[in-house]
């Protein structure tokens, strides 16, 4: 591809669901919007044009780009495509290395393990015929979580930041990690001022330097009401938000309405629209959709899908045996790779109180799960 060319976006478009959830995959929420308006967006940004296909045939450019309706890519990653398609001539499909922002961010997708880092994300030349693998570099920014080695063996829970990223939604469970990874990508402006040595020296977790450099994304739409007693470090809160006495709310995007009562810590975490979390609750590396009530957590590493209500649930997610968790996806149980996952609960869905869901399941749309029958004391009708 030469550089004066606008580059040639081909979204092809097969009415692909989001597994078990059901809505349109290009309504998948990332952030409060759409999948398909990240897509809009980074191409956009890139200067690229974007058209919708429903077959191949439909291309009559002899060289454009090409991929399926359920990827979510950034404008980073996207930048990048463009600048191997100059460079190279050549037709090409993506890949990603294998590292720790992958590992933890980039659920496998496939039932053929050789592909969960490759992607129907195609560069097409028709002057070239073979299609070879191209492997997207990544700039990470390293970090991690201290846990207890009976938590996660070895100690350290990686979470590192990078804001080049693509990963197919085979589930809500990678709708999660791709809200995750994108919620974190916000601190990167920083980390990009201040080398690592820097870092470790003088603004370490919890430092003052480090604090301060939180506030400092802190965004507000209009209409916040927030108590003054509040901690909000990196969080982006939209309209008409409030926010309760001793809450702490970090590393995390808050969406417009939302209700957070008194002593409840939301970390790094997507809440959707006209959330109301309850007194003490804590919610950590979530993702919510719109209308979700929760009371009495604490719930990790989970799903919340549309009008969803928990009460007072043991949301597991760990394997008490130290594995990787399995999740159920569009092409079957996989293998997530990950020690620590939670539940999805399906649009519509009540979980009464009282109850234990093992990590990496899929409560069903609508589904009513009462409180076990041995903690009701008297039913009435």
């Amino acid at each position: 591809m030469t550089a004066p060319h606008i580059p040639v976006f081909y979204r092809l478009k097969k009415g692909k669901k989001l597994f078990s959830f059901g809505e349109e995959i290009g309504d998948a929420p990332i952030l409060n919007l759409p999948l398909s308006t990240w897509q809009e967006k980074g191409i956009l940004q890139n200067k690229g044009k974007l058209l919708d296909i429903t077959d191949e045939k439909e291309i009559n450019d002899s060289e454009y780009f090409i991929f399926d309706e359920d990827l979510f890519f950034s404008s980073a990653f996207i930048s990048a495509v463009i600048k191997i398609a100059i460079s190279k001539h050549h037709s090409f499909r993506t890949t990603l290395s294998e590292n720790t922002f992958n590992e933890r961010f980039v659920l496998p997708h496939s039932a053929i393990s050789s592909e969960n880092l490759s992607f129907n994300f195609f560069y097409i030349n028709k002057n070239v015929k073979e299609i070879n693998p191209v492997i997207i570099p990544q700039k990470l920014f390293p970090h991690f979580e201290e846990l207890p080695d009976q938590i996660v063996k070895g100690g350290k829970y990686h979470f590192d930041q990078c804001d080049t990223l693509i990963s197919r939604l085979a589930s809500p469970f990678h709708l999660l990690q791709i809200n995750l990874a994108q919620n974190f990508s916000r601190m990167i402006s920083i980390q990009r001022k201040m080398p690592q040595w820097f870092v470790n020296k003088f603004a370490p977790v919890f430092s003052m330097l480090y604090i301060r450099s939180l506030k400092s994304l802190n965004k507000f739409g209009k209409g916040c009401r927030v108590h003054p007693s509040a901690i909000i470090e990196n969080a982006e809160l939209g309209k008409n938000v409030i926010v309760g006495a001793n809450d702490i709310i970090r590393h995390s995007f808050i969406g417009d309405g939302c209700k957070i009562h008194d002593n409840v810590s939301i970390m790094s975490s997507v809440l959707g629209k006209n959330n109301v979390i309850s007194n003490g609750n804590h919610v950590n590396l979530c993702l919510t959709y719109n209308d979700v009530f929760l009371i009495h957590g604490p719930y990790q590493f989970s799903v919340f899908g549309k009008s969803s209500a928990v009460f007072a649930v043991i949301n597991c997610d760990i394997r008490l045996d130290q594995q990787n968790i399995f999740i159920p996806t569009d092409c079957g149980i996989l293998d997530s790779k990950q020690p620590l996952l939670g539940i999805a609960y399906g649009h519509y869905s009540k979980t009464g109180g009282g109850n234990i869901i093992a990590s990496g399941r899929i409560i069903p749309n609508h589904k009513h799960i009462l409180p076990p029958e041995n903690v009701i004391l008297k039913k009435i009708n």
